[in-house]
């Protein structure tokens, strides 16, 4: 139940990360620019994507990859920062360290809503082998390193009998059902990947490769992500390749055709 509730927070708090799409920067209403150039005037690499009446700059600003996220009328209702987990206040290290021993940090992010509404929010992961994806975790501290809250996963008692899903599951199940929906595959071309991408593919492929497939795609492990096929002519294999949003090389496969 607990993991059921934590995947639903984590997907509806980076909702808008699900189901959007790519766009050219001129498509960006002029309000929505000036609220951005106001919060973030030294980003780099800047790429947008709407959802509905909904836009996200994703960038880069002092070498970490960031989210803005604003609405049609210019109102900024996010933005995310990504954080060396050795940047956090001493009293939240501490307090990981203490609490949470035997997890790993996987990432640490800067969360700001509003004036007063700013977190660090600390995603932890728990190996349950190689079988099995890891357990995931979120822990949020004030900006001081305070502790406010957990999100921890439920692990499965199989020595329980299964009574079948209750309402509350179903409805929880419906709903996550409702946002992996939205998710959409969508066609993007080399010019647009972030320039991590594009670098890696320079610096491991050669000219006689050409990428066969660039999608942006999306799911519930990855969230957002690119997922690129690479070949050369006359070439018996692929080269599958994911990648996060923000360049970082997430697994790489080759196969046989």
């Amino acid at each position: 139940m607990k993991a059921k509730i934590l995947l639903l927070v984590l997907m509806t708090a980076f909702a808008p990360a699900f189901g959007q799409k790519l766009i050219d920067s001129k498509k960006v209403p002029d309000a929505v620019k000036r609220t951005f150039k106001r919060k973030a005037s030294r980003a780099t690499e800047v790429k947008w994507f709407q959802k509905g009446h909904d836009f996200t700059a994703k960038y880069v600003i002092n070498k970490m990859p960031a989210e803005a996220h604003i609405t049609y009328e210019g109102k900024l209702t996010m933005l995310k920062t990504k954080v060396d987990p050795k940047k956090l206040p001493t009293a939240a290290q501490k307090d990981l360290r203490e609490r949470y021993k035997r997890l790993k940090i996987y990432e640490v992010y800067n969360i700001v809503k509003s004036k007063r509404d700013k977190y660090y929010s600390v995603i932890l992961h728990k190996s349950q082998g190689r079988k099995k994806p890891p357990l995931v975790y979120e822990v949020q501290y004030t900006l001081q390193g305070k502790y406010i809250t957990a999100y921890e996963p439920d692990v499965e008692d199989n020595t329980q009998a299964d009574t079948g899903p209750d309402k509350f599951d179903k409805d929880v199940d419906k709903d996550m059902d409702k946002l992996r929906k939205t998710v959409r595959d969508e066609k993007v071309k080399r010019k647009d990947l972030p320039t991590a991408i594009d670098d890696y593919l320079k610096n491991n492929f050669n000219y006689e490769y050409r990428p066969k497939d660039i999608l942006l795609k999306s799911n519930s492990k990855y969230g957002q992500y690119y997922y690129i096929v690479m070949k050369k002519q006359g070439e018996k294999k692929e080269h599958r390749l994911w990648f996060d949003m923000y360049g970082k090389l997430l697994k790489k496969r080759v196969v046989d055709l």
